[in-house]
């Protein structure tokens, strides 16, 4: 049975380029809305559809999706301080910094940074006693453990510090870039002090956790304890990046597929519902025939995962590393294609490849700039209508710029070859030129024979004069008058 898909009656080009591309907007944002989602119902026993999707709806957003596309960047943190401060244990950590409290007073508070950290308490006798984090280390001190050290003064009930606050102790912290690694660090450090901290009353990040940076947290705290075993959890979402990455374009192609068959239905056509199933199955299974035939597409998701980690600038745009994953392979497909193409097969590739890949880096990286300045006036519409928005500037410039950059291509590919055809003449001619020079340099190397052996030759003749001029005169032998003689 044939798939049928020829036989779909789509919209006008350039409105389906539109909706097809809102359709890759709110899908990319609902996956990313559901991977960045809080629990609000962390440990509960059953499932509950109607909190996951609530959840999932208030996390779609471009700014989820850059959270998602940037986890990388913690677990990059985690690795880096592993090995740089040994932040795997409080025996082995490299601090950045300390201050001192004593009679409930810091000296050298004021020079702390007011920035992500995690702390370790020592009493006098040395010993670790607490460990803790904060988003705002000196605003935490500040605010946090000395004021409550007064009130428990105030009101007879002792701070689970205050001896050592008051008998004196030594904070020596470590600075971190983000709430979810420092919080990472902390948990880690509670679970595997031995003996127990004394004034940490429990275990950090234990169980299933509701708020998104506790539950990234959690997965980096269960990976620690060395650099090999955070680059295995590293190692571990970015495969589960690919994952998502491959979900994302069968549910895309499936949302497609569907709209295609809603618009036949909107023009009255009529199919069989096994003629339409059939069709959407075929269009969802050429996806995954593209995924198999061709592996390295997959990779994007790592790609994403790795680049967004490095590259700060990359990171600030949510998409724009796997779009350009997308580019360099379809320019490698492109140049080892590009021999075996005809000129309209090369100019359909190039065109797609410029026009395609380069609109939707633009408009993919307008996206979350757009929905910020748009949620101070739609509040949670904003995702969608930025989606929408950049969906309409994708599709009508795409489809315009499809119209006169392929004679723009073909012109250029023209001049290419005509210059492939001209240094192609230049080289038959410079050959020509090599084969007379090599040709005049054998005939200059046999005059050069030439005159030498007349020179020897002239030189063994006056030798051979001056022999015989210093002999006595030879009579000549009249070979006339002896041929004469015998015929007489």
């Amino acid at each position: 049975m044939t798939d049928g898909l020829q036989e779909l009656q789509t919209l006008p080009p350039l409105a389906n380029a539109i909706i097809d591309r809102a359709i890759d907007n709110v899908t990319r944002k609902l996956v990313a809305g559901h991977r960045n989602k809080k629990n609000s119902r962390p440990n509960a026993k059953t499932a509950d559809l109607g909190s996951a999707t609530k959840d999932t709806l208030a996390a779609a957003s471009a700014a989820s999706a850059m959270e998602v596309a940037n986890r990388g960047v913690a677990w990059k943190e985690m690795f880096q301080k592993t090995l740089s401060h040994g932040i795997s244990s409080i025996g082995t950590m490299k601090f950045d910094g300390s201050f001192t409290v004593k009679d409930g007073k810091a000296q050298g508070l004021d020079d702390v940074p007011n920035s992500p950290g995690v702390y370790v308490v020592f009493n006098q006798q040395g010993e670790a006693v607490y460990v803790g984090d904060s988003t705002k280390l000196k605003t935490r001190w500040y605010a946090g453990h000395l004021n409550e050290h007064k009130q428990g003064q105030r009101s007879d009930k002792p701070y689970k510090l205050a001896d050592e606050f008051q008998e004196g102790c030594t904070v020596k912290f470590v600075k971190m870039d983000s709430e979810a690694t420092a919080a990472a660090a902390e948990a880690h450090l509670i679970a595997t002090t031995v003996p127990p901290l004394k004034a940490n009353k429990k275990e950090e990040l234990k169980n299933e956790q509701g708020i998104r940076t506790n539950i990234e947290a959690k997965k980096m705290k269960d990976s620690s304890g060395s650099a090999t075993s955070i680059a295995m959890g590293a190692a571990t979402e970015a495969a589960k990046n690919v994952g998502w990455g491959v979900f994302e374009q069968l549910a895309t192609e499936l949302t497609k597929a569907l709209k295609d068959e809603l618009v036949e239905v909107a023009k009255g056509i009529s199919r069989s519902i096994k003629h339409r199933l059939q069709r959407i199955f075929n269009r969802v299974w050429k996806v995954i025939q593209a995924i198999i035939d061709a592996p390295m597409k997959i990779l994007a998701g790592i790609f994403e995962f790795v680049v967004n980690a490095v590259s700060k600038t990359i990171a600030q745009f949510y998409n724009l590393a796997k779009n350009i994953y997308d580019l360099g392979l379809s320019a490698w497909q492109l140049f080892q294609g590009a021999k075996t193409m005809t000129t309209d097969e090369l100019v359909q590739k190039v065109t797609e490849t410029l026009v395609l890949s380069g609109t939707l880096i633009l408009w993919d990286a307008l996206d979350p700039i757009l929905e910020a300045n748009l949620a101070t006036l739609v509040g949670p519409v904003a995702p969608y209508l930025s989606a929408a928005i950049c969906a309409v500037g994708y599709g009508v410039s795409s489809f315009y710029l499809q119209r006169f950059v392929p004679a723009l291509v073909k012109l250029l590919i023209a001049m290419k070859s005509d210059a492939q055809e001209a240094v192609e003449e230049m080289r038959l001619t410079c050959e020509r030129l090599i084969a007379v020079q090599e040709r005049e340099l054998i005939l200059l190397e046999d005059l050069r024979d030439y005159v030498e052996g007349s020179f020897d030759f002239e030189v063994d003749t006056r030798s051979h004069s001056t022999s015989l001029a210093s002999h006595q005169p030879v009579a000549v032998l009249d070979v006339r008058a002896r041929l004469a003689a015998r015929k007489g």
